[in-house]
This record gives C-alpha cells, structure tokens and sequence, in this order.
C-alpha cells in the first residue's frame, strides 16, 4: 500500500489552538488599548462671566430682601411692644381718674352741703309758696349773627 503524502499548507484547515494561556499584562494592555478614547486635549471650561454676574447680583438682591424683611420684623416687635406699654400706661391713668373722680364726688357730699348751709349759714328750704314753676315759650337756643368774640 502505497501511502502518499500531500503538502500541508498551514492555514487552510482548523486554526491552530494556542498552547500558552494569556499572561495578565497582555490581557491589562488588551483593555488599556480598548478603553483609551482618541486622545484629545481637553480645553478648560472658561467660566461664563455674565453667568457669575447673574449670579452675584441675585444673591446680592436674595440677602438684601432678608436684610429688609429682618429690619422690618423688629421694627414691628419693637412697636408692639411699645404698643403694650402704653396700654397698660393707660390703664393705670384711667384707675388714676376713676380715684380721683370718686374722691371728688366725696368731697362735694350733697348733705354735707345742706347741713352747713342750714346750720352754719342759717339757710332755710323753700316752702310751697315760696316755689314757682313756669314754662319759658321761647326756645333756648341763641342765634348769633356775625362772629363771636373769643371773650
């Protein structure tokens, strides 16, 4: 039996199995070179000057608002408290008047005064004959033509 022998031509059969398994730094430069973007400078972000403007002119308006609403709230403290005080300062002027007045409705005792007039002055009640009654037709109120002097 003859045998015969033909030319093998590497490649045109199955592919060839690898005998060595991959070491790490072949597969890490594999990843390396998957991973890498085109390499491209990146620029500086510039930052937008009326961006910052906008923004330090509202945070300027945000603090003056509080600064505002602040001053006004202890304005407002202060004039209630104000407010309060003079209350209770009226109060006690009007505890003040209510003593006095009562004082002076004591001191002018209508039967103190008829005793001194009929005892120590000498002073007499009116009898009936002594009292008349009469209705005036005329009416009470005066009517004044021109200006009244301030007298």
């Amino acid at each position: 039996m003859e045998r015969r022998t033909a030319a093998y031509v590497y490649g045109n059969t199955a592919r060839p199995l690898r005998s060595e398994p991959l070491r790490r730094e072949e597969i890490e430069k594999s990843r390396r070179i998957r991973q890498r973007p085109n390499p491209q400078r990146r620029r500086k972000a510039k930052t937008d000057k009326v961006a910052v403007f906008l923004v330090v002119i509202t945070f300027t308006a945000v603090m003056m608002a509080g600064i505002i609403y602040l001053r006004a709230k202890f304005q407002a403290t202060y004039l209630e408290k104000s407010v309060v005080k003079l209350k209770s300062e009226v109060v006690e002027m009007e505890k003040q008047n209510a003593t006095a007045v009562q004082e002076m409705d004591n001191s002018l005792d209508l039967s103190a005064v008829y005793e001194k007039a009929t005892k120590e002055l000498g002073m007499k009640a009116p009898d009936e004959k002594q009292i008349y009654s009469y209705e005036s037709r005329k009416s009470t109120q005066v009517r004044t033509h021109g200006k009244l002097s301030s007298e």
